[in-house]
């Protein structure tokens, strides 16, 4: 890694605690460039503004992920094992590679500058590991009566009103053990009875 590349890690990891910490608004570039080690000049140099540091910070959040989550339909698995597997690993991006404080900080300043959120999420969070799995169970007549857009709607709305609304607007604890197993159980069953999967 060159140093121009290490500026920009440590000017990126700075910034995702400051927008924990302080929120969008209140985040304050110096206070970054203190904590990162690095001089205004460099962190403009990399980042024109604090809406693309912004989304620079989510942008390497989501690439990280898209790396390693992939879901390959298997045929000789149970829908219903599968999709338990798959909500286990969303759960787990959603609570350690985002974290709620994070979630909390995208959630208000998406609702703050809409079009800022539509951007960022038509280019970062389409879903397109769990739109697949569905896709390929589809061709394989495993599952049925939804398009994979209409199946990955409804499995999100179900996944996020167990793991993410509650935690976020209600300051929830976040749920372990036999809660998260109820929980995804819940969410696997309803989303696989609308499929047409006994």
């Amino acid at each position: 890694m060159t140093r121009s590349e290490q500026k920009r890690l440590a000017i990126i990891n700075a910034a995702r605690q400051e927008f924990i910490q302080y929120g969008f608004i209140a985040a304050n570039m110096d206070r970054v460039c203190t904590s990162a080690e690095v001089s205004k000049r460099t962190l403009y140099r990399h980042f024109e503004s604090k809406e693309v540091l912004f989304e620079s910070v989510l942008t390497i959040i989501q690439a990280s992920i898209d790396e390693t989550v992939s879901y390959p339909f298997d045929p000789e698995i149970s829908a219903y094992e599968q999709l338990k597997a798959i909500s286990r690993k969303e759960v787990d991006i959603l609570y350690h590679s985002y974290g709620i404080p994070l979630t909390r900080v995208i959630l208000i300043e998406f609702l703050r500058q809409p079009d800022m959120a539509h951007t960022i999420i038509s280019k970062l969070y389409n879903a397109k590991a769990l739109s697949a799995w569905f896709a390929e169970g589809l061709e394989a007549g495993k599952l049925k009566n939804m398009t994979p857009e209409l199946f990955t709607n409804t499995y999100s709305s179900l996944f996020n009103g167990m793991f993410l609304w509650p935690q976020v607007f209600e300051m929830r604890a976040i749920p372990e053990g036999k809660d998260i197993d109820d929980n995804i159980e819940h969410v696997v069953n309803v989303v696989l009875g609308a499929c047409g999967v006994e």
